[in-house]
């Protein structure tokens, strides 16, 4: 299993801050933007283990942490 964190607007629409998902073979970052249902938020910001993913096609781990999020700004 991972861990899926959501923060802001999109911890909103979805109403929930987490989900757990079931790894599978092969599995990529952007298959768990899929998996939690994201794909339609844009820009989005995705954190793998605390560290920036960069890279969607970037292979997800047993344990992993996924954090998605909209991008911050400052004020």
């Amino acid at each position: 299993m991972i861990k899926v964190l959501f923060f802001g607007v999109i911890a909103e629409k979805l109403k929930r801050h987490d989900m757990e998902l079931p790894v599978q073979t092969g599995m990529t970052v952007a298959d768990v933007v899929h998996a939690a249902g994201c794909e339609d938020f844009k820009p989005l910001l995705v954190a793998v283990n605390q560290t920036q993913a960069n890279d969607l096609n970037a292979p997800i781990q047993v344990g992993d942490e996924v954090a998605l999020m909209p991008p911050f700004s400052g004020g």
